[in-house]
């Protein structure tokens, strides 16, 4: 993925193709703990996906996507020197798509040797992408990461380029696909979206006027891929899109999680549809109210740390917050409605709100912030004094 290399391992699905539950990882951890050393197994040989699988997933992708794209277009595309390589590209010509491919980055390279973090969300990942769209005079450019789970997109409007959020693309994708799809919708007895808690509220008056549920998960997509599972066994094959801030998306019943191959081609769909997806979205801001999000990931000291601010807060439920006042305080650790319980804390102020979690795998803090306001200016003015409290938070916890 485009984490460091001391980060080194794998991701274990279960039966269902969803990424196992933390129930599931500890029973397997304690498991493991039992065994002996590694040196007294047997070696095994290991198997590729066979080339019919890797067909008939292509196919799949072929037909969720096809009724989506509208005309042919033009896209730079970037694997980031990762497993998108062949499939993206395969899957975007498949769908009728012009895919220029930034060759510099088109090999397998585990250095990484062209950027400085191999992560879509990162401005300086894109600049090859940039260069390419200048060159060939293309409005559209997408990256995955090196495991092809997350995509990014940038588009050209005149002489800027503007880098979408992952907020920003889900909500793109929400307004496209049920308008595309608006005769299917009608058809399913509960059509239903999923997102992460710390992901945009933009889909709420969004889904409530298209009569579409929406189910809310703690961070990570193996609690989505398990919200899919569950509706589908309930007999519910009403799933129409799923995403997180963090730039992952799936929709289709074949994938149980996120899916940059699948994601690159719903965003193609999109741009054939929407020539200015800039000025939709300003659109859509007029009429659901201009939602602005924004991510700090403090960095600290150790893992322990990010844990011990957590429970602070956790503990001594706070009446202000910076310069704030707090107005409703939510714990998610005992779970919140169908939200299972997770490390997560929300702060509703005035101005907006706050959630706060420790990273399951860093020494960091995240601060998610959230507004929405009927002006764009408001909004932006209220993400500022968001982001002042939770600096004036840290500068008096760490002096005391």
């Amino acid at each position: 993925s485009h984490n460091p290399p001391e980060y080194n391992g794998y991701k274990v699905y279960n039966e269902e193709g969803v990424q196992i539950l933390p129930e599931t990882a500890d029973k397997i951890r304690s498991h493991m703990e039992k065994l002996g050393p590694v040196e007294e197994f047997h070696e095994y040989e290991l198997n590729t996906v066979p080339d019919d699988i890797i067909e008939s997933y292509l196919e799949r992708v072929e037909k969720l996507v096809e009724p989506l794209i509208s005309k042919p277009l033009g896209i730079v595309y970037s694997p980031l020197h990762g497993t998108g390589l062949k499939m993206v590209s395969e899957a975007l010509k498949r769908a009728g798509v012009d895919v220029t491919l930034v060759k510099e980055q088109a090999s397998w390279d585990g250095s990484f040797s062209t950027v400085r973090v191999p992560n879509p969300e990162e401005d300086d990942a894109l600049e090859l992408v940039k260069k390419y769209m200048n060159r060939d005079g293309i409005s559209f450019g997408i990256a995955t990461d090196p495991d092809c789970d997350r995509v990014g997109l940038i588009v050209k409007e005149g002489e800027e380029f503007v880098k979408l959020t992952g907020n920003q693309i889900g909500v793109l994708l929400l307004h496209y696909m049920s308008c595309k799809m608006e005769d299917w919708l009608k058809k399913q007895k509960k059509p239903y979206i999923v997102k992460t808690i710390v992901t945009t509220d933009m889909v709420r008056p969004m889904c409530d006027e298209r009569g579409i549920h929406l189910f809310e998960t703690p961070t990570g997509f193996k609690f989505i891929g398990d919200v899919i599972v569950r509706e589908e066994k309930k007999g519910n094959n009403g799933f129409l899109l799923a995403f997180e801030e963090s730039y992952g998306f799936l929709a289709g019943n074949f994938v149980k999680d996120k899916d940059g191959v699948i994601a690159s081609c719903l965003i193609a769909g999109l741009l054939s549809e929407e020539e200015n997806p800039l000025s939709l979205l300003n659109e859509l801001y007029r009429r659901y109210g201009f939602y602005m999000e924004k991510l700090l990931g403090v960095e600290l000291s150790s893992v322990e740390k990010a844990q011990e601010i957590y429970g602070y807060l956790k503990e001594h439920t706070p009446s202000t917050f910076g310069k704030l006042v707090v107005r409703d305080f939510t714990d998610f650790s005992k779970g919140i409605g169908h939200v299972r319980p997770n490390k997560t804390l929300k702060l509703i102020f005035d101005e907006g709100t706050i959630y706060v979690r420790p990273s399951g795998t860093e020494p960091k803090l995240k601060f998610y912030l959230h507004v929405s306001e009927k002006t764009r200016e408001k909004a932006g003015k209220n993400l500022e004094l968001l982001e002042d409290s939770v600096r004036s938070f840290l500068s008096t916890y760490h002096s005391t």
